[in-house]
């Protein structure tokens, strides 16, 4: 088969930054077959390759990436009854998640209704274990099979080959990067009650007993109402990952700033909002410089209104200063950097 090849494909028109030189070679595949093909002809040729799905969740640098981008444009998605009242869903790495959510809504599927509205591909959505009120991707998941990029190998993972960890999995190690997910399989339950977890999203609801369709309707009207359109301006959603520390640190953390917030996870950590220091304690909401700043209603958010990838890096790097300047503590990047520069220290 014959791979449509571009050279010096612009990144800015695949990211949802709006950011990023040109590709050397952008090649889109639509299935199994033509990524092995790709990385075929990477390997062959001797040239880096990046697996790019919606662009949601990267940082592409303005001198671009000297090698293939590979961006995943495969389809489709399977619903079969597994016995009781589970369902096997199986869906291709490049289908959108946000049309996956609302398909499971709409057949009355429970699992993922609180992770409505988030950008992206399954392929990200599986890698970075994404999650929203209480729910991650690793809550249904069952197994991911992906392809080696060096030899065209496919292999399957169960749940605990992807190890996967908060915004974190196998697929974003060193040895994972090998790596590019092909499909995923989840089990999802018909007719379970929603989870509802998080305060503020049961303080939206209005029924005391509300429908899949219900939260997954709450929870868009939320993300919507404080968070920026990532189709009209630049924006990766959370640009940082959220804190994740040992009790005694959050006590000690908690004594200097009384107010701070906490949320006990199933592993004894405490989840701390980071978009709550880089505001309440750090002043970051609304502040930038040039074209990028912090969105005015979440301080995790950045906002690019036609900066450079540099800019945006800087500014990140300002915010990781005053948070450890005013915490002690170093904070993470969420979104991935692609290109020609190294990842800068936390």
């Amino acid at each position: 088969m014959a791979l449509n090849i571009r050279e010096n494909e612009p990144l800015s028109r695949h990211t949802t930054l709006r950011v990023g030189g040109p590709a050397r070679y952008w090649v889109e595949v639509a299935g199994e077959a033509e990524l092995r093909e790709a990385a075929a002809w990477a390997a062959d040729a001797s040239l880096p390759l990046f697996v790019l799905g919606g662009g949601s969740n990267v940082l592409a640098s303005d001198h671009g990436f000297p090698g293939v981008v590979v961006h995943m444009a495969s389809r489709g998605a399977t619903f079969a009854d597994v016995g009781g009242a589970y369902v096997r869903v199986i869906a291709e790495a490049g289908e959108e998640w946000d049309a996956l959510v609302a398909e499971a809504v709409e057949r009355n599927l429970a699992g993922w209704e609180t992770m409505a509205l988030i950008p992206g591909t399954l392929g990200g959505a599986v890698a970075g274990n994404i999650g929203a009120y209480g729910a991650e991707i690793k809550d249904t998941l069952e197994w991911v099979e992906a392809m080696n990029r060096r030899d065209g190998k496919l292999a399957r993972f169960s749940l605990a080959d992807c190890q996967m960890q908060y915004r974190h999995s196998f697929f974003k190690t060193p040895a994972g990067r090998e790596w590019a997910v092909v499909r995923a399989s989840f089990l999802l339950q018909r007719g379970a009650p929603p989870r509802l977890d998080y305060p503020e999203l049961r303080a939206r609801l209005t029924s005391p007993k509300p429908t899949l369709a219900e939260v997954r309707q709450t929870v868009i009207h939320i993300r919507q109402a404080k968070l920026p359109d990532w189709q009209k301006v630049g924006t990766a959603g959370s640009f940082f990952k959220n804190l994740r520390l040992d009790p005694e640190d959050f006590q000690q953390l908690r004594r200097r700033y009384p107010e701070l917030p906490g949320y006990a996870e199933a592993d004894g950590r405490i989840k701390v909002p980071l978009g709550y220091i880089l505001d309440k304690i750090c002043g970051l909401r609304g502040w930038g410089w040039g074209k990028v700043r912090f969105h005015e209603r979440q301080a995790l958010v950045l906002i690019n209104e036609g900066g450079t990838a540099a800019d945006i890096a800087q500014l990140a790097h300002e915010a990781a200063r005053r948070v450890r300047e005013a915490t002690g503590l170093a904070i993470e990047w969420e979104v991935e950097p692609l290109g020609d520069w190294e990842r800068p220290p936390a």
